[in-house]
């Protein structure tokens, strides 16, 4: 991403570092996949009412219910950029918009699944988002490995 200075002068945009995480979950890339696809999937470990299919376009509407302080609704939208099944699954998301990308690679044990973060701008709102979403991303992986693993989904 390039900017434009006030001299006319194009000017490539500083981003914050990725946000990597990653964990073994110990189910098939079969089920860790379908987790991570489509919104029914994460209305099973993390958010409720949201909707999206697993094809590349499909617009991506995420719903939490009461998550918020006050008890409030928070929803967020992005569209699906990639679908590999069992391998791959990539959304774009929040303002300012990134590209999150969810690795699924088989294990001896399960899945190791990976989740990375790209693209956040290094503003006052990029950093804010980086703040939030740097710890947030190993809490959904262990959200979702406890929902594949045991069936028990830790979130509200």
């Amino acid at each position: 991403m390039s900017t434009t200075d006030e001299n006319g002068n194009t000017q490539e945009a500083v981003q914050v570092p990725d946000i990597l995480h990653s964990t073994l979950v110990r189910a098939a890339p079969e089920a860790v996949f379908d987790l991570l696809s489509s919104g029914t999937g994460w209305d099973k470990w993390f958010t409720n009412g949201s909707t999206f299919g697993p094809a590349e376009g499909s617009p991506v509407h995420l719903v939490w219910r009461g998550w918020s302080d006050d008890g409030s609704e928070v929803t967020d939208d992005g569209v699906v950029m990639e679908c590999v099944p069992n391998e791959r699954f990539a959304i774009t998301w929040g303002t300012p918009p990134s590209l999150v990308t969810f690795t699924i690679a088989e294990h001896p044990d399960g899945t190791w699944l990976t989740v990375v973060e790209t693209g956040l701008p290094q503003t006052a709102a990029g950093l804010a988002r980086y703040g939030e979403c740097a710890p947030g991303w190993g809490e959904a992986l262990t959200l979702v490995r406890c929902y594949a693993e045991h069936g028990i989904r830790l979130s509200t």
